[in-house]
């Protein structure tokens, strides 16, 4: 058995369950009413990082925040091939992952660019670690650390 080269997680950071009857969790869509009463809106999606020295990429099946406008509208699009040709919808990443300083709140562009498949989540510019592995790539080595660290968080 290899390496795992995908790892996800079932929600966002934020989700502790519904509070009221709008509130939901699928698996690819959740909105969720923090402690103040106002809701939250987040998409699914794969933050993809190169393997340079392996043949397939590693992935992580996370989750990203969107606004109210951009969930109503990926939800209006959802079913139709057309949602390839949507401009990218702005948003936070909303999960935290072991191995990296916060991720929590990194500013991203989701891209449902591929039908049938979950939109890809490609973070803005900044000077962060996942960051930087997404634009460079990592190799089997940082691959086999990030599967160590999953198992044992």
């Amino acid at each position: 058995m290899g390496l795992p080269h995908d790892w996800a997680f079932e929600h966002p950071t934020y989700w502790e369950g519904p509070r009221d009857g709008d509130d939901f969790l699928d698996d690819d869509l959740c909105r969720w009413t923090d402690d103040a009463g106002a809701p939250s809106y987040f998409i699914r999606g794969l933050v993809t990082i190169p393997v340079l020295d392996a043949e397939d990429d590693f992935r992580y099946g996370v989750w990203s925040s969107l606004s109210e406008a951009s969930f109503a509208r990926i939800v209006e699009h959802w079913e139709d091939p057309a949602r390839v040709n949507e401009p990218p919808y702005f948003g936070w990443f909303s999960n935290s992952l072991p191995g990296y300083p916060d991720t929590l709140n990194l500013p991203l562009d989701v891209v449902t660019d591929e039908f049938e498949k979950r939109p890809e989540l490609v973070f803005h510019e900044a000077d962060h670690p996942l960051v930087r592995e997404q634009h460079d790539g990592i190799t089997v080595a940082r691959v086999r650390e990030i599967a160590e660290l999953n198992l044992h968080s």
